[in-house]
């Protein structure tokens, strides 16, 4: 039975809540029922990316993020409002990079491992903040709602994760470890591609 393992890791741009997964299944199909739009409904929301050519006419995809590449504009349909924001780099079967109007920037990251059951993969989950005090207090507030989410994610590909109540959750998020992350470390595996910059 597997769980999630979540810390502060603060690094050169800033300070991100990581929750680690490991999920019994290949990279491939852990992306694959990540980005498909639909099926997030059953652990998140279904979502919709913008499209390019009405995205461009408003404006929204004409705008360069640091890198030169445009953001896609993309909204989550919660039970009840939008939540929207924009997909700020996206590498397929490696790394999304969104920032949410509600979040700012969270980042996915899957990592391909070898297991006791064949190819693995280890979810990379980052919500990044500006400096360890405003991380502490994301994690802490939202920290039980990300892990709970990325829980029902690994149930939807039949994982077996262990349960854990909100007051447990609530304990373990208002009270994690910081570390310092080296810059070629995973924990900001999704930073590294942009979270924070």
């Amino acid at each position: 039975m597997s769980g999630t393992s979540p810390r502060l890791a603060t690094w050169e741009n800033g300070t991100d809540l990581v929750i680690e997964v490991l999920l019994e299944r290949d990279v491939e199909t852990v992306w694959n029922a990540l980005t498909d739009a639909e099926s997030a409904r059953a652990w998140f929301a279904p979502f919709r990316l913008g499209d390019e050519t009405a995205a461009g006419e408003s404006g929204a995809a004409d705008e360069a993020d640091s890198d030169g590449s445009a953001a896609r504009p993309i909204t989550f349909a919660l039970e009840d409002i939008d939540l929207n924001g924009s997909v700020l780099s996206c590498e397929d079967f490696d790394h999304v990079l969104l920032e949410l109007d509600d979040f700012g920037v969270l980042g996915i990251r899957v990592l391909p491992i070898e297991g006791e059951t064949g190819q693995e993969t280890l979810l990379v989950f980052t919500h990044t903040a500006p400096d360890a005090d405003t991380a502490r207090g994301q994690a802490a507030e939202v920290g039980p709602m990300w892990d709970t989410h990325l829980r029902l994610f690994a149930r939807t590909l039949g994982m077996d994760i262990a349960e854990v109540t909100e007051p447990e959750l609530v304990s373990i998020y208002s009270d994690l470890d910081l570390e310092m992350a080296d810059s070629g470390d995973g924990a900001g595996a999704a930073s590294a591609d942009g979270a924070g910059s």
